[in-house]
């Protein structure tokens, strides 16, 4: 399926290097990220924003750095504290609360209603064959003045169902996806499309009613449902399905000159070539719900959302 993918998708990746003297300067390092928007539970229309990339890409930075484009069009590079992110001990995620002025920004977000659940991947009956799209950065090509993401496609080709081994050691959950990724994707939002001339059984998540798939909360940049078309909302997706964390490879055997892979005679011992299988690992988008719903981020967001309680409160009492 051919579509066109509207250039707000671009506004939720975010660059992210080991310090900001790389970043300024463009340095082929570092990997991807992007920010999601979770909405606060009395004060709906208020959120906190995220940015979600994966543990390994910072792991052995300082503090790491955020590249993003401002409304000037340029790049602003912004250190981050190590200590505020937050990482998984299993998934190789880590995530960190994100304060700016919102205003000064080209930015958009990924709601977390749009991520796909177990539950939505059933009742959707989402697998193998299904569209995918990816949004981060190509290192070879990302943009000097400013942060120009670009976007991969492929198919889901393996369910969730089996894991692989991450960098930690740990059973890593994990969707194949039939995706090229390399080094800088790292940490890249994955969206799933659903062709919208099949049918698809309904379910109780009644994921129509889930709003659009992305809400920017920097006015100049909300797009129309008109502008954005099947991309703006609905059952067909665009949906999270999660984030890319690796690509799989395969080791081939050196051979001498002229040399037949089925002689073994002919390999040279012990030198194996590392050969990219086009296939993608991707973390399911409910992992990152996982994350986002631990005791320590989500007693942050309710106490915001009791400081906010409380300022309207105050400013009715001042009516009265």
């Amino acid at each position: 399926m051919s579509q066109r993918i509207p250039g707000v998708y671009e506004l939720c990746s975010v660059y992210i290097y080991k310090t900001k003297e790389m970043s300024d300067a463009g340095e082929n390092s570092g990997g991807s990220g992007f920010i999601v928007r979770f909405p606060l539970e009395r004060n709906i229309e208020e959120y906190q924003l995220y940015v979600v990339t994966n543990r390994h890409v910072i792991e052995r930075m300082a503090n790491p750095v955020l590249r993003i484009n401002d409304i000037s069009n340029k790049f602003r590079s912004l250190e981050t504290n190590k200590l505020r992110w937050v990482i998984n001990d299993v998934d190789d995620l880590a995530v960190y609360p994100l304060t700016i002025p919102e205003e000064e920004f080209q930015i958009a977000c990924v709601p977390v209603e749009r991520f796909v659940t177990p539950h939505l991947m059933n009742s959707l009956n989402i697998g193998p064959g299904d569209d995918v799209f990816m949004v981060g950065r190509f290192v070879s090509h990302e943009g000097t003045q400013k942060n120009t993401p670009s976007v991969r496609f492929g198919n889901i080709s393996m369910l969730a169902e089996e894991t692989t081994q991450n960098a930690f050691g740990q059973a890593q959950e994990t969707f194949l996806v039939e995706m090229r990724s390399i080094p800088g994707y790292s940490g890249s939002p994955v969206f799933v499309i659903l062709d919208p001339t099949l049918p698809r059984p309904r379910g109780s998540d009644n994921p129509e009613e889930a709003g659009p798939t992305y809400v920017s909360p920097n006015p100049i940049l909300t797009s129309s449902s008109s502008e954005l078309g099947m991309y703006a909302q609905g059952i067909h997706g665009p949906w999270l399905l999660g984030i890319d964390w690796t690509h799989i490879h395969n080791y081939l055997p050196i051979l001498n000159k002229k040399g037949s892979s089925q002689n073994l005679d002919d390999h040279v011992e012990g030198q194996w070539v590392e050969s990219h299988t086009g296939m993608s690992g991707v973390i399911p988008a409910w992992k990152i719900r996982q994350l986002l719903d631990i005791d320590e981020l989500a007693s942050q967001r309710a106490k915001e959302d009791a400081k906010i309680s409380k300022q309207k409160a105050e400013e009715i009492a001042a009516q009265l």
